[in-house]
């Protein structure tokens, strides 16, 4: 099992590209007809929806790109009835304005917007459907702002000079600082995701998978544990034997799952962007420091679930010939058990649960691997 390693926050989440379309049509009003121009960004709008349709897979919906695309589909049908619905040159400011007024319906009713993919949506798309409504709340707030900084900025043009608008003013105000009011936000999207990306970098992800083990997102190492079962994260169990016993330890007073109870040594989350070949190095790396060529064997994957934890395990299993080695410092509190002493003990809440779940798959391993060496 291997993950693909993304940034911490996915560009697909700077929503202000779904303003590409408004602002090819406002450039291509330069060049060509003041019709056309609508035609040509409403016709790159549908396509841009259609191919984001035919994408495989689970994939975030760009409700900035649906709106645009809508406002600049009610532009065309306006454009195609006779008259004179939008005076020529101000193309730019009609699409900014019809643009921002959804953008401040968006904005104020944010909340509402976001629970109703909450609540429509089923458990496996309400996580992307839910993230991409937020992400397009940030576009509706950093546009909103820079269209009441243009329009600021046309009020006092307007009563400082006179005429209100002289020539140079009104291609700047009119002509040039609609597309640039999109063009900022998009670069500003990008600008505070890379900035959010690198103050996260320190921070550490564990996949979310399901009971196949398929990877369907992340979170934070901190979530996972503070959010108990709300997913399933991976996590890698190593048992150890020598001479045909398993050595068992006290688990830690601060683990969230059966602190003080005996059970495997070597247990962890899988980080994100980990294989489990890379997560096995790391866990050994760090119970058997100074060892080399240690390999455990693969035995059995399971899910487990109770009201603190949701897990998909990896079981491994690790003999080991030298029983100096069991005398690392990372290894307090552990001693070999044959199997009469954790058979006594079973059911009784001395050991861990995960590790009375995997007790007899286990005890059989080892008890094969002894007849094969004896034979």
């Amino acid at each position: 099992m291997s993950y693909e390693k993304q940034k911490i926050l996915s560009y697909r989440f700077n929503m202000s590209m779904g303003f590409l379309p408004v602002i090819i049509a406002i450039l291509l009003r330069g060049v060509a007809a003041q019709d056309v121009a609508i035609y040509v960004g409403t016709g790159i709008g549908l396509v841009g929806m259609f191919l984001s349709s035919r994408v495989k897979g689970a994939m975030m919906p760009n409700f900035i790109l649906a709106i645009s695309t809508f406002m600049l589909v009610l532009q065309s049908i306006a454009a195609a009835i006779p008259g004179d619905h939008v005076p020529q040159g101000y193309l730019p400011l009609t699409l900014e304005v019809s643009i921002l007024i959804p953008m401040l319906i968006l904005y104020m009713h944010k909340r509402r917007f976001i629970n109703h993919y909450l609540r429509k949506k089923t458990s496996c798309e309400k996580r992307l459907y839910a993230q991409g409504a937020e992400a397009a709340v940030v576009s509706a707030r950093i546009t909103l702002l820079l269209g009441v900084l243009h329009f600021l900025a046309i009020t006092v043009a307007s009563i400082v000079q006179s005429p209100p608008l002289d020539g140079a003013s009104e291609f700047v105000l009119l002509r040039v600082m609609p597309p640039l009011v999109f063009i900022l936000a998009i670069a500003l999207n990008h600008v505070a995701i890379r900035s959010f990306n690198r103050l996260m970098s320190h921070v550490e992800y564990v996949p979310v998978v399901n009971v196949k083990g398929d990877v369907i997102g992340k979170v934070t190492a901190m979530d996972a544990i503070n959010q108990k079962n709300s997913y399933i994260n991976p996590v890698l169990r190593i048992a150890v034997s020598n001479k045909n016993m398993p050595f068992l330890c006290e688990r830690s007073s601060t683990a969230i799952l059966d602190s003080g109870k005996i059970d495997l040594p070597m247990e962890c989350y899988l980080r994100y962007g980990e294989t489990l070949l890379e997560g096995i190095e790391r866990l050994l790396g760090a119970t058997f420091p100074l060892a080399k060529d240690l390999k455990p064997e693969f035995t059995i994957r399971y899910h487990y679930e109770n009201q603190v934890t949701n897990r998909l395990i990896y079981l491994f299993i690790l003999d080991l010939p030298d029983e100096d080695m069991l005398h690392s410092p990372q290894l307090k509190n552990g001693k070999l058990w044959n199997f009469k002493q954790i058979e006594a003990n079973l059911g009784k809440g001395f050991f861990s649960h995960c590790f009375e779940e995997e007790y007899e798959h286990l005890k059989e391993i080892i008890c094969i691997k002894e007849k094969y060496r004896a034979s």
